[in-house]
């Protein structure tokens, strides 16, 4: 694909960083010629200096002839000026990374010209909601139209997914699940078989059903669904996961300094408690209940900031811990802190937009990918297919097929139901299949079989 991506930012590298393992064509545009000389020295990609916006610009870009185009400066005005430009001059999609929520709202609702907005702190705290709807759940992703699940666990000692073997689980649990993918506390990788047992502290990736997501986490835990969640920090992050944890039901508090900031918050978000203070200050921390609360959510301007009170939040009792960190030297060494997850917008924003590229890329052998997702670290990829007449293991069952050894095929969609496979299961045309793989970059069914 020829892609055209106008800003130089953390986004911008970020998501440059992923599509350029992918082979596609790549054009850079910032108004900053050193920024674009890291991006060059870095990536193999072309630099154009300039206003993304500019006509003689974005056609020095190859506009004319762009398959995706993506605006992502720091200013949604200039990304959305950028983005109906060049539409208008010929790309095919155009993407533009909003974040205000008034243009989000607006467009949003209206045909006005983008094929796709993206607002990073709507996107985190959609992250966040899912991941704090049960307790064990490190994160939860969708598929299918939601009707599949993807739910990322740590393993705990003595509990009962220690020492199971992956072929008793029919007979150990009541629901239908598939463990499709398991990291080690050695960093190693696994897509696992039926004679893989599980031990305490692995990272676990399940799939099953969305209706039967709440029974699996009872069974493991006993997990019940959130109650008192308190946030730190009260920027958009923060206004969007209120909201959404408000149609869960869940009661929040949010701690937030700027006076100014707390009475527009308390406008908003009529159902949340707004408290004017600190929120590194422990003794607050302490007097507004972080004993009680079923979650801590650290959503402060700074990094460390954020991961010292996650910190104090767990030692202090706070059932489940979430930060958000944008610094990518962080993630390896809080793995083992006691912060349940870590969310970072830029990296959340770089991966729905890769994901968009990857489902743009045209029909593919066997059938294209409609949605991916990243786990491991980026070590693995769960992928989306609409399974095309070309599939080469149509109507086969899976014990009869082939599949590389880094590869498995975790649902089958047909008719809106959805099926855990088996050995006798078969893929049909127009089914929807969730393949987990640890291979390199595929964007194509047919390139899972051998």
């Amino acid at each position: 694909m020829k892609i055209v991506i106008v800003g130089a930012g953390n986004v911008g590298k970020e998501l440059v960083a992923r599509l350029s393992e992918e082979g596609h064509d790549i054009v850079v545009v910032d108004s900053s010629a050193k920024q674009l000389s890291e991006f060059i020295d870095l990536y193999d990609v072309m630099g154009v200096v300039g206003n993304g916006a500019d006509f003689d610009v974005l056609e020095e870009a190859g506009i004319a002839t762009t398959d995706l185009f993506v605006a992502c400066t720091p200013q949604d005005e200039l990304n959305i000026l950028c983005s109906l430009v060049a539409k208008k001059l010929g790309a095919k999609d155009t993407v533009a990374r909003v974040r205000s929520p008034e243009y989000f709202e607006l467009f949003k609702e209206r045909d006005l010209g983008l094929t796709m907005m993206v607002n990073p702190e709507y996107q985190t705290a959609r992250e966040i909601a899912s991941a704090l709807k049960y307790l064990s759940a490190i994160k939860i992703e969708t598929f299918a139209d939601g009707s599949v699940s993807l739910a990322e666990v740590k393993v705990a000692p003595g509990s009962v997914m220690d020492g199971l073997e992956l072929k008793d689980i029919k007979t150990r649990f009541s629901v239908k699940f598939l463990v499709c993918a398991v990291e080690r506390e050695d960093g190693t990788v696994s897509i696992p078989r039926g004679n893989f047992t599980l031990r305490a502290r692995d990272t676990v990736y399940i799939a099953a059903a969305s209706g039967d997501i709440g029974t699996f986490f009872k069974e493991i835990s006993g997990d019940k669904q959130m109650r008192r969640v308190m946030i730190a920090g009260g920027g958009r992050v923060a206004y969007y996961l209120a909201k959404n944890l408000k149609r869960m039901g869940v009661k929040v508090k949010i701690i937030e300094s700027d006076e100014e900031r707390c009475k527009v918050l308390s406008e908003l978000l009529d159902k949340a408690e707004v408290i004017c203070g600190d929120a590194s200050d422990h003794t607050l921390l302490i007097n507004e209940g972080i004993k009680k609360t079923d979650a801590f959510v650290s959503l402060c301007t700074l990094d460390e900031q954020n991961i010292i009170m996650s910190l104090f939040a767990r030692s202090r009792g706070a059932k489940k811990v979430i930060a958000r960190v944008e610094k990518n030297g962080y993630y390896s060494m809080l793995q083992e802190s006691g912060i349940d997850s870590v969310v970072s917008s830029k990296a959340i924003t770089a991966d729905l937009i890769a994901r968009f590229a990857r489902s743009r890329s045209g029909s593919k052998s066997g059938g294209a990918v409609k949605k991916l997702i990243r786990i491991m670290n980026d070590r693995a990829e769960t992928l989306e297919f609409t399974v095309e007449q070309s599939f080469r293991a149509l109507d086969t069952p899976l014990k009869n097929v082939r599949l590389k050894n880094n590869a498995l095929v975790a649902t089958i969609i047909r008719g809106g139901e959805v099926f855990i496979p088996d050995g006798e299961s078969e893929i049909k045309a127009g089914d929807t299949v969730i393949v987990v793989t640890a291979s390199e970059y595929t964007d194509e069914l047919n390139d899972l079989v051998e």
